[in-house]
């Protein structure tokens, strides 16, 4: 018999997921051709930070469009266990100053490698991780989550509240978000 999921039991297992994932495709669509690009991130509250080129056809499409997807999917190997979350909003460049320095210090700690391309990790800031990279810091907000979850039954989604509203943050300044 599959597990009963209520609101008390649901938010631990999203925020579990969300912890225990290092990865969540990006979805983008502009002039009617669609893309999926995957990227590492960190994330607070209902705010997903990466880094990425640019350039690259995902955040191009992304800004000029003002509208995105994300999915994080938990590992596994049958479709009666498939665990995930369905989102909808818009990337954000982060601009430099205390914002993108928590971002960078999270993203250190969740990817330890990322010391070993630093000689001086204590003074590293967002144009070192830049120049080194080739790449910018991003932010995914979501409008809306969804948390999708087959071991409760087949097709069982629900809408997952944010923790953050997006009208209160429609755009990126520093020092907001990790507060």
């Amino acid at each position: 018999m599959a597990p009963e999921i209520n609101n008390r039991h649901m938010m631990p297992r999203v925020k579990n997921l969300i912890l225990n994932n290092q990865t969540m495709t990006l979805a983008t669509a502009i002039r009617n051709q669609a893309w999926a690009a995957p990227v590492f991130y960190v994330n607070k509250a209902s705010s997903f930070y990466f880094f990425s080129n640019p350039n690259s056809r995902h955040i191009e499409d992304a800004l000029a469009s003002g509208q995105a997807a994300c999915t994080i999917y938990e590992k596994n190997t049958s479709w009666q266990s498939l665990m995930g979350l369905q989102m909808a909003g818009k990337i954000l460049m982060v601009p430099g100053g205390v914002e993108a320095s928590k971002a960078i210090l999270a993203y250190i700690k969740k990817f330890p490698l990322v010391k070993t391309f630093f000689p001086r990790i204590k003074d590293l800031d967002l144009n070192d991780f830049s120049h080194k990279f080739h790449a910018k810091l991003y932010c995914f907000i979501p409008n809306f989550i969804f948390f999708m979850d087959n071991s409760v039954h087949f097709g069982f989604r629900t809408e997952i509240e944010l923790e953050i509203k997006p009208e209160i943050k429609p755009e990126i300044k520093k020092d907001t978000l990790f507060k």
